[in-house]
């Protein structure tokens, strides 16, 4: 414990002598908002299309089910009411099970995209720390408050849109 003390005031005191250049870099943010980012949704967007148009379909049953259960509710009959809710149980369940499935996939797509694009991102993120001569770049769910200028996203971002 007596260690870690003096160690810290040790860095304290290192920090107080030379000014330290700190950036906050939001990784995810970049990559997601990359052209290669853009390309790779559209693409899978454009394979999942028939599950896109029944997750759609299924939502649209769904809303159209309680609007019917909310206008005509109170004229209906119990055994009409009751098909109502069993059918908007069967269509919720199915729509929660390809809704889960669409964003299991989607998971998998932005991981894997996030993988392809790591040693890209590396290297743009080197050069920036680099020819900015950075001493800290930390994520921005570790700060607390950062001054203006000192996120570098968007300069990581033009470096992965520029480095194709």
């Amino acid at each position: 414990m007596r260690f870690l003390q003096v160690a810290l005031l040790a860095m304290a005191a290192s920090f107080a002598q030379a000014e330290v250049k700190i950036a906050v870099v939001d990784m995810q943010r970049a990559v997601l908002a990359s052209d290669e980012a853009k390309v790779a949704v559209e693409k899978f967007r454009a394979e999942k299309k028939g599950e896109i148009d029944t997750i759609t379909t299924l939502e649209l049953e769904l809303k159209g089910i309680q609007d019917k259960i909310a206008k005509d509710g109170d004229i209906m009959s119990e055994d009409e009411r009751r098909k109502l809710k069993n059918s908007f149980e069967e269509k919720a369940t199915t729509y929660k099970f390809h809704r889960q499935t669409m964003q299991k996939a989607e998971q998998q797509e932005l991981q894997a995209l996030a993988q392809a694009m790591e040693p890209k991102m590396q290297a743009a993120l080197k050069s920036i720390i680099d020819e900015k001569k950075f001493d800290l770049v930390v994520r921005p769910e570790m700060v607390i408050y950062n001054a203006p200028g000192t996120d570098i996203t968007k300069l990581l971002l033009e470096r992965l849109n520029s480095a194709k």
